[in-house]
């Protein structure tokens, strides 16, 4: 059997993350299956050909950080120029200055440069604005609930599925009923009168944050 990990930090990591905010963070894993659950699956696609890194629906194939609209087809810029000349007889005399035009052809297909696929957007027409509503639940997966977001999924291959709509540490449960969970914190050990080992920490439940502007996801 290979070791996931023995045991040991690697000292270098140390405040890898110091100064970014991500100092108070949990990270948790709320499901288990039996077997493997292919990404496209979690994701909610209805097969794999988006988990093929060659198709151009690959669930990864994700516009870089930087990208904007103007990365999409059809729309661009013109530079104007103007006739600085051009005025009035009289009163105030403001000279007229070049400047920038969006363009927006609505006629094009308005896909992503490189070919990168996602996010799937309603297309933009002349004024700058989306021609129908954003839905979230389609631009990036089928129309089902993606288990990866679906708190309630039923699957048979589920073993593990925690519910962290709880107050505290201690309320936390296994939604599939196949699990009792315990949740443990680091303490210190001692002996008692009888030289037992036994808990000389007081354990107090920790608290679940929730709001969903301040957890860790």
């Amino acid at each position: 059997m290979a070791i996931i990990h023995n045991g040991f930090v690697n000292k270098k990591y140390h405040d890898s993350f110091k100064g970014t905010g991500l100092n108070d963070t949990d990270i948790t894993t709320t499901k288990m299956y039996k077997g493997v659950k292919s990404m496209w699956k979690h994701l909610g696609f209805e097969n794999d050909d988006s988990d093929i890194p060659n198709q151009n629906t690959y669930w990864q194939n994700i516009i870089p950080k930087d990208f904007t609209y103007f990365n999409l087809s059809g729309i661009g810029t013109n530079d104007v120029d103007v006739d600085d000349d051009i005025g009035v007889s009289s009163g105030i005399k403001i000279p007229r200055q070049s400047y920038v035009e969006i363009s927006i052809n609505e006629d094009e297909e308005q896909v992503w440069d490189s070919g990168y696929y996602y996010p799937v957007l309603p297309k933009i027409d002349k004024f700058g604005m989306f021609e129908q509503d954003v839905n979230v639940e389609t631009t990036y997966g089928s129309t089902s609930i993606s288990p990866i977001t679906n708190v309630n999924e039923q699957d048979n291959n589920l073993i593990l599925n925690i519910d962290f709509d709880q107050t505290t540490t201690t309320d936390l449960i296994d939604k599939t009923n196949l699990s009792k969970l315990n949740y443990i914190q680091d303490f210190e050990v001692s002996l008692d009168d009888d030289l037992r080992l036994t808990t000389s920490t007081l354990i107090i439940p920790d608290g679940i944050e929730k709001n969903n502007s301040e957890q860790a996801f």
